[in-house]
Order: structure tokens, then C-alpha cells, then sequence
């Protein structure tokens, strides 16, 4: 064998050898990634349970406009006593950029229930609010629920998977980063997801999103960040 014919060989097997490598790495990084700590807050409980604060915005845009940006934010305000009964204290502020107003209510649970809720200065009747929860929670988690529908696991099984530290709310926060172009199961053309692992848990802190072409959206590419956020 001339000395090209085995440079070039060398160089195939250097090459595959190096392709096949990306590839075990990939799949040992996304396998990795301890799916069972991932924690998705799609209940009031949830804010009791893991947060004393927690803030986030959603924007979306169509053809490179923003369309809107809601703003959440979430406070835990300790316990309280409400008709005899033992209730956590969950304060929710929500704007959009479309208009000045800013809604505000005020929730006391105990067990998950709905005792009491002032909604924008005036007290909602608890049976009426429980009535209306599951309303409420759609409103208030929807980044959360439409982050729920995804097949995170299978996605990352094919994504590239990056693991950095970035800076919310001043905290330095371990981020796993899942990165993908073959979304379209999921009526996507790309997008990217980031969670947090808090040693205890993980949670989704941002993704962001290309929606397909064909598909008829009231808008083409949507981010999701949270901004603030701090531990019980």
C-alpha cells in the first residue's frame, strides 16, 4: 500500500473513529441527565412547596415582531390563619406590553384547597374560586403546561446536549441545555430547552421555539425565561 493510500485510510478511520465518539458522548450526556428529578410546577402547591419566589416572561413573535410579553411573578408569603384554618399565602402579579393594567391576586391554600381570593382588590367566594382553579392555573402555569406536552427524554436522546452556569436573578445556576432541529413530531422546527438542576430537583428556566411553517399559528417563534427565582 503506497504512503497516500494509507494517509487516506488513516484519515477515514480518524474521521469515523472521531464521528462515532461525538456520538457515544451525545448519548451519554443526554442519558445523563436525571429526568427523574425533573420537578414542573403546574399547581400552587408546587410554589409552595419549592419557592419563596419565582418570576418569569413569555414573548412571542411573528415574522420577527414581538406580538406580546407576559409577565409573571410569584411570592410566597408565609402562613396564615383563614376561618380556623392553617393556609399558605401565594401572591401572583401578572402584565403584558399591551396594556398598563396589572392584575393581581392573592391566594390562601390549605391542602391544595382554596380558602380565600382576592383577585385585583376584590374577594372571589372560595367555592367559586375552586370552581374556577383549574382556569386560574392555566392562565398563571401555561408556559409550564405547553413545556409538559413535550417528550423531553426522547428529544434530548437525538439533541445536542450542553451542560454551563448562567447568572438568574444574580444566583449562578447549573444549566443542562438541550438544543434541536428535528422537532417536527412536536409541530416544531427548532427550539431549545433549559433546565436548572438544583441538586434536589430540576426545572425548565427558559426555552425558546420555531413553530413549522405549514402550521397556523397566531405566532412563528416563542421565549420563555425566568428572570427571578428563590428556593424555600
Amino acid at each position: 500500500m503506497t504512503y497516500l493510500k494509507k494517509s487516506l485510510v488513516f484519515t477515514a478511520l480518524l474521521i469515523l473513529i472521531l464521528g462515532l465518539s461525538s456520538i457515544s458522548i451525545l448519548a451519554q450526556e443526554s442519558s445523563g441527565i436525571p429526568f427523574d428529578k425533573l420537578k414542573t410546577p403546574t399547581k400552587l402547591q408546587d410554589i409552595v412547596n419549592n419557592f419563596d419566589k419565582l418570576e418569569y416572561k413569555f414573548s412571542s413573535f411573528k415574522a420577527g415582531e414581538k406580538i406580546q410579553q407576559i409577565n409573571v411573578k410569584f411570592q410566597y408569603q408565609g402562613k396564615e390563619k383563614v376561618d380556623n384554618l392553617q393556609t399558605d399565602k401565594i401572591f401572583i402579579e401578572s402584565s403584558t406590553n399591551k396594556s398598563s393594567q396589572i392584575s393581581q391576586m392573592t391566594f390562601w391554600l390549605n391542602d391544595g384547597q382554596i380558602v380565600k381570593l382576592i383577585q385585583d382588590k376584590q374577594q372571589i367566594p372560595a367555592t367559586i374560586a375552586n370552581s374556577m382553579k383549574n382556569k386560574f392555573l392555566q392562565s398563571i402555569f401555561f408556559p409550564f403546561y405547553h413545556f409538559e406536552e413535550l417528550n423531553l427524554k426522547k428529544i434530548a436522546s437525538e439533541a445536542k446536549v450542553t451542560r454551563t452556569q448562567e447568572m438568574i436573578d444574580e444566583k449562578e445556576i447549573d444549566i443542562i441545555k438541550i438544543e434541536s432541529d428535528n422537532l417536527a413530531e412536536s409541530g416544531l422546527e427548532s427550539g431549545s430547552v433549559k433546565l436548572a438542576d438544583f441538586e434536589e430537583f430540576m426545572m425548565t428556566v427558559g426555552f425558546t421555539y420555531l413553530t413549522l411553517e405549514e402550521a397556523e399559528a397566531e405566532y412563528d417563534e416563542a421565549l420563555f425565561e425566568v428572570t427571578g427565582i428563590e428556593l424555600r
